[in-house]
């Protein structure tokens, strides 16, 4: 994982151009800066994630097993270049992949329901 953000860097901090790689760092660089592509359940179980469900929860929620739902977060996390669930769902709002809406003042929280 480490080594992939040490070319990145590579590639990105790359003053002068070799002739024999500098068409090959034009596409690398450019590929940097696409937005990863989630699949719908991908994006779907990051949703659920956000809102704190376990792996278990989440395959009772769409049906699935729960080992394939970490298998989805693995599979995001490798794509959204994340170190744990957390930094996860920072990188998708970062990304405009996820938007965490906050409710209105008058409706209960989780917190706050008895």
């Amino acid at each position: 994982m480490g080594g992939g953000f040490a070319a990145q860097k590579m590639l990105v901090g790359r003053k002068e151009s070799t002739p024999w790689v500098s068409g090959d760092c034009t596409v690398h660089q450019n590929a940097l800066n696409v937005e990863p592509h989630l699949t719908f359940r991908e994006h779907q179980i990051l949703e659920l994630v956000a809102v704190g469900c376990s792996a278990k929860q989440i395959a009772l929620e769409i049906n699935i097993a729960p080992r394939t739902v970490e298998r989805h977060i693995e599979n995001v996390r490798l794509k959204l270049n994340a170190r744990n669930r957390a930094h996860l769902i920072t990188q998708a709002m970062h990304l405009g992949l996820l938007v965490i809406e906050t409710p209105p003042p008058d409706e209960p929280t989780l917190f706050e329901l008895k």
